[in-house]
């Protein structure tokens, strides 16, 4: 019962996340997002030297894999913050989470079945892409911005989760923390040196940054943890559907409650689509 419980915890985490995110928006009229990201991605790195027990073992193979993947988790952190910036919070969140299609699009190409379930999910997800993106603000208005930054979370995402696919197939199920602490090294040095180079007053920039990236890779290092604990004590095939479902749920409730988000009539349609589409991708 208490992991059940805990997988109760991992979408409200979530909402923190979408929340510090949202908020260091509203707050700031020029948010430093770099910055914002690097710290975030500075947490994680904590996380993942702290949760190894210092047991590491580097090998040389490791880096092309956690360079790409670096690469790609700057893109999808600044691309999701910045997207949350000049769109729904909701909608945004939702065409991220569509980037598992280029996991799932790997692993057929490297030969794994194609499933009734995959070819429904891509087929709901397809619909509900073209559904939710019918109207792309409150106005009506296409907003370029958002857009081009919405791609940008989506690509690096799947970037992101293709980058581990290639590092297990190569590597086997070892090197886990070690992939991922040369990744987010590599990304805290490019974001972090980014930053320093373009802020005007990074002090002041990283004050008014540092609450809310806190929280914002506070709540990711927690959800990891949560996801660590959980493997082996709920079968997969109900924790990454039931998580992804949650997660879309909560954020959905956390856009139109808390940020009075509404949505046309096809959006309602395809969110609970690729609801249903992110479920069934996932099992």
């Amino acid at each position: 019962m208490i992991y059940y419980l805990l997988l109760l915890c991992m979408p409200l985490l979530n909402c923190v996340q979408s929340i510090s995110q949202k908020q260091y928006n509203l707050k700031h009229e020029s948010p430093n997002v770099i910055l914002f990201s690097a710290i975030t991605s500075l947490i994680a790195l904590c996380f993942f030297v702290l949760t190894s027990g210092f047991d590491l073992n580097f090998d040389a193979r490791l880096i092309p894999y956690s360079l790409a993947f670096a690469v790609a988790y700057s893109a999808a952190w600044v691309g999701t913050v910045l997207a949350v910036r000049y769109g729904l919070m909701a909608i945004s969140s939702l065409i991220v989470s569509f980037s598992l299609i280029f996991p799932t699009g790997y692993g057929i190409l490297m030969g794994e079945p194609v499933t009734a379930k995959t070819i429904v999910g891509f087929a709901l997800l397809v619909v509900a892409m073209v559904l939710v993106n019918l109207k792309f603000n409150q106005k009506g208005k296409f907003s370029v911005k958002w857009l081009i930054c919405v791609l940008v979370a989506f690509f690096g995402n799947g970037t992101c989760s293709v980058s581990q696919s290639m590092h297990k197939q190569v590597l086997g199920d070892g090197f886990k923390h070690e992939f991922m602490i040369i990744a987010l090294a590599a990304a805290v040095v490019l974001l972090m040196g980014y930053a320093l180079l373009t802020s005007k007053n990074f002090k002041a920039d990283f004050k008014a940054a540092l609450p809310y990236s806190a929280a914002n890779g506070v709540s990711n290092a927690l959800i990891n943890l949560l996801v660590l604990t959980l493997i082996g004590n709920i079968p997969n095939t109900i924790l990454y559907p039931t998580n992804s479902a949650l997660n879309m749920v909560f954020t959905f409730a956390l856009a139109f409650i808390v940020y009075k988000e509404r949505f046309s009539l096809p959006q309602y349609v395809g969110y609970g689509l690729g609801v249903v589409s992110i479920v069934l991708l996932n099992i």
